[in-house]
């Protein structure tokens, strides 16, 4: 039986100093509110990325995943000691069940969840078997096809202007991704 990813994330803060955790709380909230357009405390945050690397690997979408994720959590300032600790991290030891037992009544949480599995899978650059798996793995998650292929073209372009710097077009996105998120489903 794997480890549950809310255990995994606690053990992850309590092996943190008091000074990381502060500066690693701090970055998930500026990380969070940027990203996924509302401000997560850094236990959520930390759930929400190992899931994602659940995810990535159940997929097939983890070669890019660790110099997204890193790429990612250093542009807000993460600690480099917690993203080193999330990418040891082995995704397969984690509990898939209870991340597919608590997210399709979460609408908003498969959603935010979708996207960064996506735009981790991006910086490797989704050709078209890739993209299918992606589709198929927002279905899973109860997602309309129509909104996943949003979200998935969204990740793609925001994931170009993270590798360009193009803060500008990141702070619109920012914007737009929030939308996309409060979208009412059919």
């Amino acid at each position: 039986m794997g480890v549950s990813i809310a255990e995994s994330s606690r053990e992850l803060m309590a092996e943190l100093d008091h000074m990381t955790l502060h500066r690693a709380e701090v970055s998930a909230t500026t990380c969070s509110r940027q990203a996924l357009g509302q401000a997560l405390p850094l236990c959520e945050l930390l759930e929400l990325l190992l899931a994602a690397k659940v995810l990535a690997v159940g997929d097939d979408f983890a070669r890019g995943e660790a110099q997204g994720l890193r790429m990612w959590l250093t542009r807000h300032g993460m600690p480099m000691i917690v993203q080193q600790r999330l990418l040891d991290v082995d995704p397969t030891a984690l509990e898939l069940e209870e991340l597919h037992a608590r997210l399709p009544t979460d609408r908003l949480q498969a959603r935010r969840l979708f996207w960064l599995v996506v735009s981790l899978a991006c910086f490797e650059g989704l050709r078209p078997g890739p993209r299918a798996r992606a589709e198929a793995l927002g279905q899973r998650l109860g997602l309309p096809l129509s909104l996943v292929r949003v979200l998935v073209e969204e990740a793609e372009v925001a994931v170009c202007a993270l590798l360009q710097g193009d803060d500008s077009l990141l702070r619109r996105l920012t914007a737009l991704r929030s939308a996309i998120f409060a979208l009412d489903a059919p």
